[in-house]
């Protein structure tokens, strides 16, 4: 921005009327107009933006700025980049800024909840966006916000189907308030409804790929594997969804591959997905199926070590394929998600196993000395917090005062298996008396988390990559669930699909851990010592 203001305060001395910011393809209309002007800077702006342009972009929206202050256009239109730069900060000044030009603009408040949700501010985007309907109550996209918000983020499906049905009434063509109004069903456990109104959706819009996607989510939170895979393959089609990874081979579809040839199994979404999916690996595998591996960067060493007779390559997502040249038999590739679909049809199909993957024994064996020298009982490991704002992690995450009774629990030392967790272990130590063991180098490392996951007697976590890690490994471990758990923890079961050794225990209504932490304390007991605590 500098640079840019530098430039253009220099050609106004040199007596240059264009603005410099203007490229030479930009459309005539701007070209005539005083670089005071700062309509014309907004207008750049947009032509900028149509060329995904942002940082140009940026930069004549902050000099529409520097000449009219309350340019309202340049206030949000910089707003929304500086939100979706994640800079909610100095969103959240520009969108006060034009509130305080035009408090009753409705189109304001809209953004002023966008960024308050950006920033965390789960009550303060409700109040924007309730805010937003006051003043302009056929806001339809204010209506969807506010539903997704009281669905994903408050746990109130109720208000949020209300909300989706008035935004439906408003615009009938949209497809985030019909998709999401079958989520609102399903959360409600009315699975049956929330399939007919897919059904429906899908039967009127057979192109529109959200409605399959969801429809596939709604049939694997309910087992129907056979089907719900076979719509899980529209994660890839949906405007929101992930993006496909490109690879020059046929898409393997199960059967025989081509004699010789290796199968390429790629990976995909984040990396808790990729450790469940890596189950279906260890099925290959065993059936004797030439593989090469390519994961996330910081599985490659688990992978290497618990699928040897695989090839692993573990690769930043940047495009960069120069290392297929390393494996000349690749013949034929699919996507770690894409698995399921051909190796788990129905219940059956998921192994009883007693971990997949493998730490590293010497490193575990080091962990146990270590927990010996500084740990008093059985140790457990502890995390809290899992999912990003847009996969409901105001839902899945436990504060941590409903950690308390498990804090007086005899014979347990717990250590800390949550990143980032310095001002939470503090609290622990002020408020609790808890000293939790912390090994804060350790948590960005997977290799070495499965090492000390597997040393540990037992782990407690939300659900996050953790629960992923632990299960994967085998270790005993307790995932505390919100009331509507994500599809592949499924809607009632206290037992996983994926992993054997975890005990799912659910939140038997919206908001209530502590039920949740009682089954898990009665769960600790199959520890020694542990089992002796009073009733």
């Amino acid at each position: 921005m500098l640079r840019r203001l530098n430039q253009y305060w220099q050609s106004l001395f040199a007596g240059r009327d264009e603005p410099v910011c203007r490229p030479a393809e930009v459309a005539p209309r701007s070209s005539g107009l005083a670089p005071a002007d700062a309509q014309a800077w907004t207008e750049q702006a947009a032509e900028h933006l149509k060329r995904d342009e942002r940082e140009d972009a940026r930069d004549c929206y902050e000099l529409a700025l520097a000449h009219a202050p309350d340019c309202i256009a340049a206030r949000l239109g910089l707003a929304r980049i500086l939100r979706e730069s994640d800079e909610s900060a100095a969103a959240l000044e520009h969108v006060r800024h034009a509130l305080r030009i035009a408090p009753r603009d409705a189109t304001i408040h809209f953004e002023s909840a966008l960024v308050h949700n950006r920033c965390g501010d789960v009550p303060g985007a409700q109040a924007a966006y309730q805010r937003a309907l006051e003043l302009e109550p056929d806001f339809a996209a204010a209506c969807t916000n506010l539903g997704l918000l009281y669905l994903s983020q408050l746990g109130d499906p109720y208000n949020a189907q209300r909300l989706f049905e008035r935004a439906i009434d408003l615009d009938s063509s949209s497809v985030a308030a019909q998709a999401n109004l079958g989520l609102a069903l399903d959360e409600q456990g009315r699975v049956d409804a929330a399939l007919a109104h897919y059904q429906k959706l899908i039967a009127a819009y057979p192109a529109e790929s959200e409605y399959r996607w969801n429809r596939g989510l709604a049939l694997l939170g309910s087992g129907d594997y056979a089907r719900g895979w076979d719509d899980y393959e529209m994660r890839n089609a949906r405007a929101t969804g992930t993006a496909p990874r490109a690879f020059p081979y046929p898409v393997w579809q199960g059967g025989e591959l081509p004699g010789g040839a290796a199968l390429l199994v790629y990976g995909e979404q984040g990396i808790g997905d990729e450790i469940m999916f890596a189950s279906c690996v260890a099925d290959l595998v065993t059936r004797g199926m030439h593989c090469v591996i390519e994961c996330d960067m910081r599985l490659a060493a688990v992978f290497a070590r618990s699928f040897t007779a695989a090839r692993v390559h573990g690769a930043a997502r940047d495009g960069d394929r120069s290392w297929l040249a390393l494996h000349p038999d690749i013949g034929m590739q699919i996507s770690i998600g894409s698995l399921p679909r051909l190796l788990r049809r129905g219940a059956a199909d998921f192994p009883r196993h007693a971990g997949y993957l493998r730490a590293d024994p010497g490193r575990v064996t080091a962990w146990r000395t270590r927990l010996a020298g500084e740990a008093a009982g059985h140790t457990v490991g502890i995390a809290w917090s899992g999912g990003t704002a847009k996969t409901r992690r105001d839902l899945r995450s436990v504060p941590l005062h409903e950690f308390a009774p498990l804090f007086k629990v005899p014979q347990i030392t717990c250590v800390n298996l949550q990143r980032d967790a310095g001002p939470a272990l503090k609290e622990m130590a002020s408020v609790h008396g808890v000293e939790v063991l912390n090994f804060d180098a350790v948590l960005d490392d997977v290799d070495e988390m499965a090492a000390l996951l597997q040393a540990l007697d037992g782990v407690i976590t939300a659900d996050n990559t953790v629960a992923h890690l632990a299960g994967a490994l085998g270790r005993p471990t307790w995932v505390m669930l919100p009331h509507h758990a994500d599809w592949r923890w499924q809607q009632t079961s206290p037992a996983s699909s994926w992993y054997p050794s975890l005990t799912l225990c659910r939140q038997p209504r919206t908001g209530d851990w502590a039920a949740v932490m009682a089954s898990v304390i009665a769960g600790l007991k199959f520890l020694p010592a542990v089992s002796q605590m009073p009733q």
